[in-house]
């Protein structure tokens, strides 16, 4: 086998499994994305009530939430403290302190660098037909 070969053949293997796979881990990673919704950043303030510490906010109606503040960054704050929290747009009764933004990001960017990669492999493949 050539080295012409060889590298067609790898070239052929690597869009195949880049492009496959890209895909399917970028559709993944939006839909990881997609079913936990939209995350709304808000300001909360820790308050004391009869079943424990809770964050209270407002949300983009004016309405008034609340949820136990149990996450490790609320945990030990004493009540009116200030957090920055997001809470989903479905569901404004949680909430949660940390960014959002990891959502399926890893699964996503997977899924871009092997669908760079498939091209890749696909272009140098074909242009390898013609040589």
């Amino acid at each position: 086998m050539d080295a012409h070969s060889l590298t067609s053949l790898i070239s052929e293997v690597l869009s195949l499994v880049g492009l496959a796979l890209g895909v399917i881990l970028y559709l993944a990673g939006a839909f990881v994305r997609g079913i936990k919704g939209r995350w709304i950043a808000a300001d909360g303030v820790i308050a004391a009530s009869g079943t424990g510490t809770v964050i209270r906010w407002f949300d983009q109606d004016g309405d008034v939430h609340e949820c136990p503040a149990t996450t490790h960054e609320t945990h030990q704050l004493p009540p009116g403290r200030d957090v920055p929290l997001w809470f989903n747009s479905r569901t404004p009764t949680h909430c949660r302190t940390h960014a959002p933004e990891a959502e399926g990001r890893g699964l996503r960017l997977t899924g871009l660098i092997l669908l760079g990669t498939g091209l890749a492999a696909a272009i140098l493949g074909f242009v390898l037909m013609f040589v």
